[in-house]
């Protein structure tokens, strides 16, 4: 079954009031509200173009899939890129680790931003 992972994208976006956030990108009131919240089921492409271009992301990283009980063979499917990935809370994890570490992930980071925008 495919479904959206916003929550996820928002957290890892350090995003801490979706709703509030998704208004700022030209979301209804209501709309925000519910895609902040996980009630909807689906999203227009003009909200799916919105929510991309402000996380930076595809439609595809915006989307999970868990196979279902009659899905023969699933690691043989395309849709297993779509796998849900394990979330680290990455504010946690970096306060966790001493000093130096820190600094190397952030040079590591930034030059991963360099290499990105080749």
């Amino acid at each position: 079954m495919l479904k959206y992972n916003l929550k996820k994208h928002f957290k890892l976006r350090g995003i801490s009031y979706p709703a509030r956030y998704l208004m700022e990108i030209g979301f209804t009131k209501q709309s925000a509200y519910n895609v902040a919240r996980g009630n909807f089921v689906s999203l227009s492409p003009e909200h799916l173009e919105k929510l991309c271009l402000a996380l930076n992301c595809t439609p595809n990283d915006l989307m999970e899939w868990e196979p279902g009980k009659n899905v023969v063979n699933p690691e043989a499917q395309s849709l297993q890129k779509l796998r849900p990935v394990q979330l680290t809370d990455l504010k946690n994890f970096i306060n966790s680790l001493p000093y130096e570490k820190m600094n190397e992930i952030i040079a590591q980071i930034e030059e991963a931003k360099i290499n990105s925008s080749k």
